[in-house]
C-alpha cells in the first residue's frame, strides 16, 4: 500500500503520551523517602534519562544486561547529586518505578490529538525506544493499543534501530510506505526525538513542557508546552 501523499503522524511514548517523571517520583518517595523539598526529583529524572540514553547502545550490541542497564543508569544519576544508591537500594527503587509505569494515564489533551488524526484519515503511529514487551505493557495500559494497529508500533527492541539513529524512521518509512516529507513526529527528547526525526527528514513538533533548551542548531517546525496549545498548530 503507497501511503506517501498522506500525512503520517508518529508520537513518541515516554514523557510524550503520559507523564514519566509520575512513575519514578513516587518510587523514590516509597523506596528513599526523598521528595521535591529534599532535591528536585525532575531534574533527577533527567540525568536518569540522560545516562538511560548514553548506555543503551551498549545494551543494543549485548554488552550489557537489560537489568544492569537499568541500575547502572540510577546510580550514576543519582551520583551525581551526591547520593550514594548502593545496588539493592538501586534495584528497590528500579522494581517499584517499572511497577508504577503498567499504572499510568494518557497527559491531559493526548486522546483527543489521537482521535483528531485517526479520524481524519491521517496513519497515525508510535516510535518508541526501549524493551518490546515493557514498552508494550505502557501502550497497553493506556490503552492506545485500541487506537494504533500494531504493525504502527515500532519499539526499538523490536526493529534492532534505536533512536537517534535516522534509520529507525527510515525503516518506519519503509514498512508503512510513507515518506520522510510527510511524515511528522512528536516527541520530548531533543537528541532522541528532535535530532532523529529531523536527520531523517521529518518534521518534527517538539513537546517541552519543562522548558529545556534546545541542544544543537535543529530547528523543529514547532514547539509546544501542552496539547491544548499543540491542538491549534496550523500542522495540517
Amino acid at each position: 500500500m503507497n501511503n506517501s501523499n498522506k500525512l503520517a503522524v508518529f508520537f513518541d511514548l515516554d514523557d510524550t503520551l503520559y507523564n514519566h517523571l509520575v512513575p519514578f517520583r513516587d518510587a523514590v518517595h516509597e523506596v528513599l523517602g526523598l521528595d521535591d523539598s529534599v532535591l528536585n526529583i525532575a531534574d533527577l529524572f533527567h540525568r536518569v534519562r540522560h545516562h538511560s540514553d548514553l548506555l543503551w547502545p551498549q545494551y543494543l550490541q549485548g554488552k550489557l544486561e537489560l537489568e544492569e542497564t537499568r541500575l547502572l543508569r540510577m546510580e550514576l544519576a543519582f551520583a551525581e547529586f551526591g547520593l550514594d544508591l548502593d545496588r539493592d537500594k538501586a534495584a528497590q527503587v528500579q522494581a517499584a518505578y517499572i511497577d508504577r509505569q503498567y499504572k499510568i494515564q494518557m497527559i491531559d489533551g493526548v486522546l483527543q490529538q489521537l482521535h483528531r488524526f485517526i479520524s481524519g484519515g491521517h496513519i497515525v503511529g508510535i516510535i518508541t525506544n526501549g524493551p518490546e514487551d515493557h514498552q508494550m505493557k505502557k501502550i497497553c495500559a493506556l490503552g492506545v493499543d485500541k487506537l494504533i494497529p500494531k504493525n504502527r508500533i515500532f519499539i526499538s527492541d523490536a526493529v534492532g534501530i534505536a533512536k537517534p539513529d535516522p534509520e529507525i524512521f527510515a525503516y518506519v518509512n519503509k514498512k508503512t510506505g510513507t515518506t520522510a516529507d510527510h511524515c511528522l513526529y512528536i516527541g520530548d527528547t531533543w537528541a532522541n526525538d528532535v535530532v532523529g526525526a529531523m536527520d531523517a527528514g521529518w518534521k518534527v513538533c517538539w513537546y517541552n513542557p519543562r522548558d529545556r533548551q534546545p541542544l544543537t542548531a535543529h530547528k523543529p517546525s514547532y514547539t509546544f508546552t501542552n496539547y491544548a496549545e499543540f491542538g491549534e498548530l496550523p500542522i495540517l
